[in-house]
């Protein structure tokens, strides 16, 4: 199996695969979505995309923390359009 997710050479895959999912359970009852619905809105943000960036050690962080970053990025975004 190649290793998808690695920190200080640390194979870190299922923690993030796991985060992933909490993440998305948060923004489910959050935002009222379907499980399909909150991961594509989650793997479409810039959040999903630091998450993948292991060095920033954002995987670290609490799943809600996580959350709350998507919920900002996604208010920013939409004041943006406004």
């Amino acid at each position: 199996m190649e290793l998808i997710y690695t920190f200080n050479g640390q194979d870190i895959t299922m923690l993030i695969c796991l985060l992933i999912r909490d993440v998305v359970n948060e923004i489910q009852k959050r935002s009222n979505l379907s499980f399909g619905d909150a991961v594509d809105a989650f793997y479409a943000s810039t959040t999903y995309a630091t998450l993948q960036n292991t060095e920033n050690a954002l995987w670290a962080e609490p799943a809600g923390y996580i959350a709350d970053m998507y919920f900002t990025e996604k208010e920013k975004k939409q004041a943006a359009c406004a």
